[in-house]
């Protein structure tokens, strides 16, 4: 019989190692369009859970640093929580932005949520980059 907290833990691991995977090749695109550690950018994100309380939990500790919203809960039973940086930016190195993205993993789990999708904003480049865009290697 499967162990239900090692597949939990599993399958967040694979999370992780493509939201990684996401931002690392996002990097690889973004410093070919220009971006150094002087860029600033503004960064939005979601999370989602099926268990409502544990998203206004993960909405609690995120508040500190970002402004947030919750959705109404959809069809599914899933609600999310968007949230960003704006109207504020962060300067970023390659190592902030992994750092940053490992977090938002981390932080989800340690409330049964899920990290699902992340945008980083360049205004003074006009151009945005998102994890929806990239396809992360098969591996």
């Amino acid at each position: 019989m499967d162990d239900p907290q090692q597949t939990w833990d599993d399958y967040y691991s694979r999370i992780k190692a493509r939201k990684v995977d996401e931002a690392t090749m996002l990097w690889e695109n973004m410093l070919k369009a220009g971006v150094s550690n002087e860029t600033v950018f503004a960064m939005d994100f979601t999370h989602f859970c099926d268990l409502p309380e544990k998203l206004k939990e993960l909405g609690k500790q995120l508040s500190e640093n970002y402004e947030l919203e919750f959705s109404d809960v959809d069809d599914k039973g899933y609600q999310f929580l968007i949230g960003t940086t704006r109207p504020y930016g962060n300067e970023l190195s390659q190592v902030d932005f992994i750092g940053w993205v490992e977090f938002m993993c981390d932080v989800a789990q340690s409330y049964s949520c899920v990290f699902s999708s992340f945008t980083i904003e360049s205004p003074e480049l006009g151009l945005i980059w998102s994890n929806k865009d990239v396809e992360p290697e098969k591996g």
